[in-house]
C-alpha cells in the first residue's frame, strides 16, 4: 500500500472529481470551495448532533436531517428530500452536500440526479465503508418493498471528502462491517493488496488507528475498474464479488445482518462454490476463510437462514437474465470472473452443504 496522499482525482464521463484526504473536520472544511447561497446540506441525524460544534459553520445553509436506516433509502424517502428542496427555493444551479454514510449517499444521489434533470452534489462519508468503497463511482440504490437496491441511477460526485476523524465516533459493529468492502477490494483488479491487507491486520487489527492508508488502498483497488467501466457494462461487474449472496442475506434477515457483514458471507459463500465449480484455487478458499473466520466469527446468522430462502433472494437480483445469474467469483487475487449459473436444485444443495458444514457464521 502506498502513503496515504491528500488527494486522487476519479476519471468520470460526467465530470472528474478530486478525493480529498484529511484526518478532521477542521481541517476540510477550507477545502470546500463551494460553499454559497445555493447549498443544502442532506446529513445523518446522528452525525449532525455528535458534530454539531464542528458543523457550527453551516448553521445559516439548509439542512435535512435523515436517520440512517434503509427504509430512509426509499422512494418515500426521495420525495420527502425532493419536496424539501423545492420548499426551500433549489434551483437547476444549486448543490447537494451529503454527509453520511450510503443511505444518506443513495439519497444524495438519486435526488441530484433526479432534481431539475441534474445537480451537482459533494459527498462527506462518515462511515468506513462509504469512506473505503461507496463514495467513488457514482451508482446508488434504491429499495423497493423489501427487496434491495431495486432502483437506481449513476451520477457522479463533483467531489467527496474523507476525514477519519468521523470513524471515532462510528460504532463498533459499523465499523467492522466497513472491512467487508475492504476485504472485497483487496483482491480486485490490477491493484489488488491482499498480502498487504494481511500484513495490515497482524499488525493492527481492525483497529481504527492508521486507516487511512487501507481506506486509500481500497479506492485506489476500485479506480481502475469504475473508471474503465463507468455504467456496469462488463468490468465493473466483478466488484459485484460477494454482493449477490451478500443482498440476499440482508434481504432474508430484514437488514440484522449488515451490508459489510453480508459481503464477507457472500465472499466466503462464493468461494466456496468457486471451488467446487472449479475456478477458484482451494488454498485461496482456505487462506480467506482462515483470515476473515479469525475476525468475524462471533458474528451469528438467524434461524431461518437456509439454501432455497437465500437462493430465490438471489432470483430478484437485477443481474438475473432468463433464470440465470452472472457470479463474480474469484480465480486468483486480482482475477475476478464473471461464471453464469442456473439457480436450480444443484445450487441450492451446495448452498445448503455449505450453511451445515463449512460457514463461519453458524445460526444463533
Amino acid at each position: 500500500m502506498s502513503d496515504t496522499s491528500t488527494l486522487i482525482t476519479i476519471r468520470s464521463g460526467q465530470g472528474d472529481y478530486p478525493v480529498i484526504f484529511e484526518r478532521t473536520i477542521a481541517e476540510v472544511l477550507p477545502k470546500i470551495e463551494f460553499m454559497n447561497d445555493e447549498v443544502f446540506i442532506l446529513a445523518d441525524s446522528n452525525v449532525w448532533q455528535i458534530y454539531s460544534e464542528q458543523f457550527a459553520t453551516f448553521v445559516r445553509t439548509p439542512f435535512f436531517l435523515v436517520d440512517a436506516v434503509e427504509p430512509s433509502k426509499t422512494l418515500d424517502g426521495v420525495e420527502k428530500v425532493v419536496n424539501w428542496l423545492i420548499q426551500n427555493g433549489a434551483t437547476r444551479t444549486s448543490t447537494i452536500l451529503a454527509i453520511g454514510g450510503g443511505v444518506v449517499q443513495d439519497l444524495a444521489t438519486f435526488t441530484a440526479h433526479i432534481y431539475y434533470r441534474g445537480i451537482k452534489w459533494h459527498f462527506m462519508p462518515t462511515t468506513l465503508l462509504s469512506q473505503s468503497d461507496s463514495c467513488i463511482g457514482a451508482k446508488c440504490g434504491i429499495n423497493v418493498l423489501p427487496h434491495k437496491n431495486q432502483l437506481g441511477v449513476i451520477h457522479s460526485p463533483s467531489a467527496v471528502y474523507i476525514v477519519e476523524e468521523f470513524l471515532a465516533t462510528l460504532p463498533d459493529a459499523d465499523f467492522r462491517s466497513g472491512f467487508g468492502e475492504i476485504f472485497k477490494l483487496s483482491v480486485t483488479g490490477e491493484n489488488e493488496f491482499y498480502p498487504a491487507l494481511k500484513v495490515h491486520l497482524e499488525k493492527m487489527g481492525l483497529s481504527r488507528s492508521n486507516i487511512l492508508p487501507i481506506i486509500q488502498a481500497s479506492l485506489m483497488s476500485k479506480k481502475p475498474v469504475i473508471e474503465a467501466d463507468e455504467y456496469e457494462s462488463d468490468l465493473r461487474r466483478i466488484l459485484n464479488y460477494g454482493h449477490s449472496f451478500g443482498h440476499a442475506l440482508e434481504a432474508l434477515t430484514h437488514n440484522a445482518v449488515s451490508h459489510g457483514i453480508g459481503v464477507l458471507f457472500g465472499m466466503d459463500l462464493i468461494n466456496y462454490l468457486g471451488v467446487h465449480w472449479g475456478i477458484t484455487p482451494k488454498e485461496f478458499y482456505q487462506d480467506f476463510n482462515s483470515l476473515i473466520s479469525h475476525y468475524f466469527s462471533t458474528q451469528k446468522l438467524p434461524n431461518g437462514v437456509v439454501a432455497e430462502a437465500l437462493v430465490d433472494e438471489v432470483r430478484k437480483d437485477k443481474k438475473i437474465a432468463a433464470g440465470i445469474m452472472n457470479f463474480a467469483v474469484v480465480k486468483a487475487p486480482g482475477t475476478i470472473i464473471i461464471h453464469k449459473r442456473q439457480l436450480d436444485s444443484a445450487l441450492i444443495d451446495d448452498v445448503q452443504r455449505y450453511l451445515d458444514e463449512f460457514s463461519i457464521f453458524r445460526t444463533s
